[in-house]
């Protein structure tokens, strides 16, 4: 049993290695000196807003004011940053002044919005360069990357081991330990296929016709609707009696199919959902994190290291742990990112032109980019009111379950398998 144990852990760490050094290169940028700011920000924000509204007139078909606006962009506010990023950065003061005027040009042919829209996301791209260039990152945004990784990863890898344990235990106890390889071996399939899919996912995003900023926003309003439906399914299962009911259930489930390839089935299925879950939130928060992405690889080592260690600790002192603990955690964190995902998602159908914005930054002050794009906090009337609805709609839902706490029956391995429970 050790020895299959020992190789399920070492698959887990290669892929987190392949994680980290994917992670990692693509955090790789050069430090830049420390330069006066000059109000680069706020001329950065104003430039921003005002690609935001150029996009969605082009859309509407309003040529002629988003052709003014996105030369208001350049005139009235990069123009004015353009002196000390000249100190910076030559090559890409010029570089951002041919980004502009292709802009400008197609705008003015009236090409499709579909040919526009590249345009315009690679003047943001470079606008958020010279943001970190004259502001770096602080320490804010790393440690809300780092925070929401290490969330992800250990929600998703602590139920998977609760379930896989329970399975182990139930064979243990059935004097059928051997078998336990056959578990092991199907949660390691599920890993391998679970990094597969993610590959293909990641691929298939980069590769897609449709504007990127499209597919991430459609893609973290997926992560959205599957965070909540994870947080309520959690909030049912806080009473750590009733978990381990569904634990033990599923356990003796698995026991009744009587064949390896049944154990292994059902150590596959246990583990692939949770991996499917991670590859979809992990893409929607590195989509938010350029820039900080090795603080979303740090989060994820952490989160492995965390469960190792309790895993370790647990098999050494025989002891259960305790899913309370873990749900208590883990459900505020994931409630939040998923906050941060829907307005961040919102934000991202503005600036395509989708959505309308109503801009409230004179009362809402912009928060620094790397910021605002991990919490999904942007000064818009929209983003805001997908934010504190979302939360309305949480504060409903524990009010709702409060209401209707009782005691409950215990769970059957019947009800497990018929999806009752």
């Amino acid at each position: 049993m050790r020895k299959w144990a020992a190789c399920l852990i070492c698959l887990i760490a290669l892929f987190s290695g392949l994680f980290a050094n994917t992670m990692l290169i693509a955090n790789a940028q050069s430090i830049t000196p420390d330069v006066p700011p000059h109000d680069v920000h706020g001329q950065i924000d104003a430039a921003r807003d005002t690609l935001t509204q150029a996009m969605g007139a082009y859309r509407k078909g309003d040529y002629q004011g988003a052709f003014k606006l996105s030369r208001a962009a350049y005139l009235d506010y990069f123009e004015l940053i353009e002196p000390p990023l000249r100190v910076l950065n030559q090559d890409l003061t010029l570089d951002m002044e041919f980004r502009f005027a292709d802009l400008r040009s197609k705008m003015q042919l009236h090409k499709p919005p579909a040919q526009v829209e590249p345009v315009i996301a690679s003047v943001r791209d470079g606008l958020v360069e010279i943001d970190s260039m004259f502001g770096g990152v602080g320490m804010v945004a790393p440690l809300i990357a780092l925070g929401s990784s290490f969330a992800i990863a250990i929600r998703e890898g602590l139920e998977a081991m609760l379930v896989i344990g329970a399975l182990l235990g139930a064979l243990r106890a059935s004097r059928s330990r051997a078998l336990g390889r056959y578990v092991l071996i199907g949660a390691a399939l599920a890993i391998g296929v679970s990094a597969l899919g993610w590959l293909i996912l990641h691929a298939a995003i980069q590769a897609a016709p449709i504007a990127q900023q499209v597919i991430s926003a459609v893609a973290s309003l997926v992560a959205v609707a599957m965070l909540l439906w994870v947080n309520v399914w959690l909030l049912r299962r806080l009473d750590q009696k009733r978990w381990m009911e569904t634990l033990s259930a599923r356990a003796w489930a698995a026991m009744a199919s009587g064949s390896a390839a049944g154990l292994a089935l059902i150590g596959f299925s246990a583990v692939l959902r949770q991996g499917v879950e991670t590859a979809l939130l992990y893409e929607v928060l590195i989509g938010y994190s350029r820039g900080v992405l090795g603080y979303v690889a740090i989060g994820a080592f952490a989160a492995i290291g965390a469960m190792s260690g309790a895993a370790f600790l647990l098999m050494r002192s025989g002891r259960s742990i305790s899913p309370a603990i873990f749900l208590r955690v883990a459900v505020p964190l994931l409630m939040l990112l998923s906050v941060a995902f829907i307005g961040g998602a919102v934000y991202q159908l503005q600036e395509s032109g989708y959505l309308q914005v109503t801009s409230v930054i004179r009362n809402f002050p912009r928060l620094p980019y790397f910021v605002a794009e991990l919490t999904g906090i942007h000064p818009t009337t929209q983003t805001i009111g997908a934010q504190v609805g979302l939360l309305a709609v949480y504060a409903v839902t524990l009010l709702i379950l409060a209401i209707r706490t009782r005691r409950r029956a215990p769970i059957s391995a019947a009800q497990i398998i018929s999806g009752q429970a």
